[in-house]
């Protein structure tokens, strides 16, 4: 049997002489495979470590991390959205899920999960399955972000929110669209001067 085994020896590695198990009606042989601790190899073959905050400092490099955002990352995208106004919303009809993700910066799986969670949401839908969203829908959608992510409710909190205070959180928003725009407004005239 070793005869046979010596044939399948590929990479040249050592044959070890074999342990026996005894079993209750039949042996069973088990080959060790022998094992190389060779530490000037292994030191050699090492690649340099880097961590990773070390590496979310370089601009060249973006870590992808799976799972919910830490809070820092977004308040840090807060100011990246680029939801257009509602004036250039009511010129097109309908807009695709993707490009309303990218406005918002979060992913399309997320925007599915706020549909279901917010019944007030409902986007059209084609024969294929694909979202389409209105200007309204697009503006609910805001009111979502502004909660979720700007003011840190729960998806129940928010849900709560919406339900009891919808006069209140229209004109909230309103007014933060408003401060928004005025925000825009000096800082592209500070930029100007």
């Amino acid at each position: 049997m070793a005869k046979h085994l010596d044939q399948l020896n590929l990479f040249g590695v050592e044959t070890v002489e074999p342990v026996t198990i005894k079993a209750p009606k039949e042996k069973l042989t088990v080959y060790k495979a022998p094992v190389e601790t060779n530490q000037q190899e292994l030191q050699e073959e090492a690649l340099p470590t880097v961590s990773r905050a070390a590496m979310s400092f370089s601009k060249n490099i973006q870590l992808h991390k799976r799972g919910r955002k830490s809070f820092a990352s977004m308040d840090a995208e807060i100011d990246t959205l680029q939801v257009p106004s509602t004036e250039e919303l009511v010129k097109k009809l309908y807009y695709p899920i993707g490009e309303v993700a990218v406005w918002f910066n979060v992913n399309t799986s997320l925007i599915r999960y706020w549909e279901k969670e917010f019944k007030q949401l409902q986007p059209r839908k084609t024969r294929k399955g694909d979202r389409l969203f209105r200007a309204q829908d697009i503006e609910f959608l805001k009111q979502i972000y502004y909660l979720l992510r700007e003011k840190k409710y729960s998806i129940e909190g928010a849900k709560n929110y919406l339900k009891n205070n919808k006069e209140k959180a229209d004109k909230d928003i309103s007014l933060l669209n408003s401060l928004k725009d005025i925000k825009t407004f000096l800082v592209s005239l500070k930029a100007s001067l």
